[in-house]
């Protein structure tokens, strides 16, 4: 089975990750400069193109082949939920699911080890859902 995850994202918006990842171009060209890291060059290249072009879309593809990742529907519930609502917490997503915070919590771990979900630090230990794709095409 082979699961792709598509971002669509502005020039705008991808400038704007780059400058929370790394602070401003300059820092970027005396990281890559001073590491020499492949990462470093191309994310210097994207950002340099970008800044030219901030009226292209971008597509953005990661792609698993596995046969172990088996979305349920409950899987795909929960990530809807998280894209459409934007909970703060794994309690509110579960009250939005009125569901169980245990059955919850396992399930996005699950899907977070399987990179559909990141969980991002929130407030008090919280952890923050979030799903940063936009569509999910599964080949079978």
């Amino acid at each position: 089975m082979r699961i792709t995850l598509i971002k669509e994202q502005t020039a705008e918006e991808l400038i704007g990750e780059m400058e929370n990842t790394y602070g401003s171009l300059e820092k970027l060209e005396k990281k890559a400069k001073i590491t020499n890291n492949r990462l470093f060059y191309s994310d210097l290249e994207a950002w340099k193109y970008y800044l030219k072009h901030l009226d292209e879309s971008i597509k953005e593809t990661h792609t698993v082949v596995t046969n172990k990742i088996a979305l349920s529907e409950f899987d795909i519930n929960i990530l809807n939920t998280i894209k459409t609502k934007n909970p703060e917490s794994i309690s509110e997503l579960s009250r939005l699911l009125d569901k169980n915070t245990c059955t919850v919590l396992a399930k996005v771990k699950k899907l977070s080890e399987n990179g559909f979900i990141e969980l991002k630090d929130g407030k008090k230990n919280r952890k923050i859902p979030i799903v940063s794709f936009d569509e999910i095409t599964i080949a079978i």
